[in-house]
C-alpha cells in the first residue's frame, strides 16, 4: 500500500510527518511541477477552477509513481470544492487508474474523524501512535507557516537582494530529503536560525500589504506565481491571512474548545454582507479585509482563482471598504493561462502607487 496527496502549498511537509510517524509508505507529487499541472488541466473540465486542476495533476503523478492510495482532504457547503473529490476520483476511474480513495472532511474534523478516515491505513498501529502522529503533523503545519511569515518581514528589509530566497530554497530542499518529525524539525529551527543572521537595511520602514482571497491559492506558492516572494523583493512586507495553520486553527483546534467564539472577520463582514456563509472562504475575505484596513495597513490585495464564485461575490464589497478607509485593494484572478509577466507588472505597479501614496501624506502640510 503507497499513499499519495496532492499539494496545497506546504502541507505536504506535514503529511510527510504525519506519514513517516505511521510507518507508512508514500510518494510526493512534483513540487512545483508544470508537467503535473498540465496533467491536470488535460484531463479537466475546461471551466473548472485552477486549484481542481492543480490537484488532478497531482493525483495522476502520485498515482504514475506507483500510488495505490489517495488522501483528499476536501470540504463541504456552497463552494464547488464539496464535490470536487468525487468529480475527481470518476476522471480517474475513466483514465483507468486502480485506487482506494480516503477522503478527510477538514471543514468539521475531529481525532475521531482522522481515527476512521484512516482506518484502511492503520491496521496494527495503536491509537497513541495515530494521535502522536496527527499531533506532530498539525505541529509541523504551524511551525513552517510561521517560518514563511518570518521570512517575509526579513525578505524586504535584506540589504543583500536575493539572501531570504537562498535560505528558503535551501530549506525546501532539505526538507524533500529529510523525514519525521524531530529531521524536519531540525530543518525547520535551522532555517530561522540562518534568516536571522540575514544583515538588514537600516532605518527602513516597508509598506505592509495583506493578503486575502481564496485559501488554495493564497498557500500554493506555485499556483501564486511565488506572490510573497515578489512583493518582498519590491521591498513589501507581506502578511497571509489565509495558509493552512489559520484553516486547522478554524476548522479543527476551535472544535476543541468547549466555548465558541464568533470569528472576528465573519462578525465585521456583516456590515457589507448579510450572512455567514458565501462559500469557500468568501466572507473570511470581507471581514480580513476590514480588519487589515483598520490596522492600517498601505494595501489589500485579494487573489483568486478564475470562475471562483465566493470570492466574486466577496469581491462585490470592496469599492464600500475603499470608500470608507481610503485603503488602495487590487484583485488578482488567476488560471493556468495567466501570463507571469504581465502579473509582475500589476504587482510593481500597485507597490509603486503605494510607496507615492505614503509619500504624499508625508509631504502634505500639517493642518494649522
Amino acid at each position: 500500500m503507497k499513499v499519495t496527496f496532492p499539494h496545497m502549498g506546504n502541507i505536504y511537509i506535514a503529511v510527510k510527518v504525519l506519514l513517516d510517524t505511521l510507518e507508512i509508505d508514500y510518494c510526493i507529487p512534483p513540487v512545483g511541477s508544470r508537467t503535473s499541472l498540465e496533467k491536470g488541466i488535460l484531463n479537466s473540465p475546461e471551466f473548472m477552477c485552477l486549484p481542481f486542476k492543480t490537484i488532478l495533476g497531482n493525483f495522476i503523478s502520485g498515482l504514475e509513481d506507483g500510488a495505490d492510495v489517495i488522501l483528499f482532504g476536501g470540504g463541504c457547503g456552497q463552494c464547488r470544492q464539496s464535490y470536487y473529490g468525487n468529480l475527481q476520483q470518476e476522471i480517474l476511474k475513466s483514465l483507468g487508474y486502480k485506487f482506494t480513495y480516503i477522503p478527510i472532511n477538514f471543514y468539521n474534523i475531529s481525532y475521531r474523524d482522522f481515527f476512521e478516515k484512516l482506518s484502511p491505513l492503520m491496521k496494527g498501529k495503536s491509537r497513541i501512535k495515530i494521535a502522536k502522529a496527527v499531533t506532530a503533523g498539525l505541529h509541523t503545519v504551524f511551525k513552517v507557516d510561521a517560518l514563511y511569515a518570518f521570512s517575509n518581514k526579513i525578505r524586504c528589509r535584506e540589504l543583500v537582494e536575493g539572501s531570504v530566497d537562498v535560505v528558503m530554497k535551501k530549506f525546501e530542499k532539505d526538507v524533500q530529503k529529510e523525514s519525521g518529525f524531530i529531521n524536519i524539525s531540525k530543518a525547520i529551527n535551522t532555517a530561522k536560525e540562518e534568516l536571522k543572521k540575514i544583515e538588514l537595511k537600516k532605518n527602513y520602514h516597508p509598506i505592509k500589504v495583506l493578503l486575502v482571497g481564496e485559501i488554495f491559492l493564497l498557500s500554493d506558492h506555485f499556483t501564486n506565481l511565488e506572490i510573497e516572494r515578489k512583493l518582498g523583493q519590491m521591498g513589501v512586507e507581506v502578511t497571509n491571512t489565509m495558509g493552512v495553520s489559520t484553516w486547522i486553527r478554524h476548522h479543527f483546534i476551535k472544535r476543541l474548545i468547549p466555548i465558541k467564539k464568533q470569528d472576528k472577520s465573519i462578525k465585521l463582514a456583516h456590515e457589507y454582507i448579510h450572512t455567514n456563509d458565501i462559500g469557500g472562504h468568501g466572507i473570511h475575505t470581507v471581514g480580513n479585509a476590514v480588519i487589515g484596513s483598520r490596522k492600517g495597513y498601505d494595501g489589500i490585495i485579494q487573489i483568486y482563482p478564475f470562475t471562483c464564485m465566493p470570492e466574486i461575490i466577496a469581491e462585490c464589497t470592496f469599492d464600500e471598504i475603499r470608500e470608507k478607509y481610503d485603503v488602495p485593494i487590487m484583485t488578482l484572478i488567476l488560471d493556468e493561462m495567466t501570463g507571469e509577466a504581465g502579473y509582475v507588472t500589476r504587482l510593481e505597479a500597485f507597490a509603486d502607487m503605494l510607496f507615492m501614496k505614503r509619500e504624499n501624506i508625508h509631504l502634505k502640510p500639517a493642518k494649522a
